[in-house]
């Protein structure tokens, strides 16, 4: 059963949903079943994406961003890492090589010292949030969704939270991060195949009933 959405909670919606999908009916927001989702999608606005890069096993870069910023930055697959009051978090995608995602407002704060810090040090630093859009996959059966297109095994108990990986996902190349207990997955995907991620996700979605977050659409 699709309960009936107002006007403007589908204008709402589409707005901001933006990258993924040009368009929205009324009954792409919500497919029920038995008047449940087992899925909830949220698309994240507002994160900013960098991606910093030093040489593989140099323990310089690390070093200079931990006594500067308070991040430590994992050192080994599937790792994760946030500051102090968690608004920036460090994503390790291969040896010498992270995402520094946050918000917008924190990216301004942090980005400057970031650049300073790598003017004297042997590292790069690239802004590639526009390049990026992130989908939330939350609720009961997120992880049955992306099992549907991922060969990589994400459930609970072996991908846990605060981990991340750089996998496959419908044959798209992804970032999978695993939220905190109950906040689900954040998936990155290229900008210009976040359409393919959206069509796959909600079509894989649909046995198990879901629901688009139509009302926190924001910075996470």
């Amino acid at each position: 059963m699709t309960e009936r959405l107002a006007s403007n909670e589908v204008a709402s919606a589409t707005a901001t949903i933006g990258a993924f999908t040009a368009s929205l009916a009324r009954a792409d927001l919500e497919r029920l079943v038995d008047g449940k989702a087992g899925v909830v999608l949220t698309p994240v606005r507002s994160r900013a994406v960098l991606n910093l890069r030093a040489p593989p096993g140099s323990a310089t870069v690390p070093d200079t961003v931990h006594e500067n910023l308070g991040l430590r930055l994992p050192a080994a697959a599937f790792g994760t890492a946030a500051n102090a009051d968690g608004r920036v978090r460090a994503l390790w995608i291969g040896p010498g090589d992270w995402l520094i995602v946050c918000t917008e407002a924190a990216r301004a704060q942090i980005e400057p010292v970031l650049r300073a810090l790598l003017a004297g040090a042997p590292g790069a630093l690239t802004d590639v949030g526009h390049g990026y859009a992130v989908l939330n996959l939350a609720g009961p059966n997120a992880v049955d969704v992306l099992a549907q297109g991922c060969g990589l095994d994400l459930h609970p108990d072996v991908f846990g939270a605060g981990q991340c990986a750089m996998t496959g996902l419908a044959k798209l190349r992804v970032v999978i991060e695993r939220r905190a207990r109950n906040a689900g997955y954040d998936v990155y995907v290229a900008r210009s195949f976040a359409a393919s991620l959206w069509h796959f996700v909600t079509e894989a979605s649909i046995e198990f009933g879901y629901r688009v977050n139509a009302h926190t659409l924001g910075e996470r």
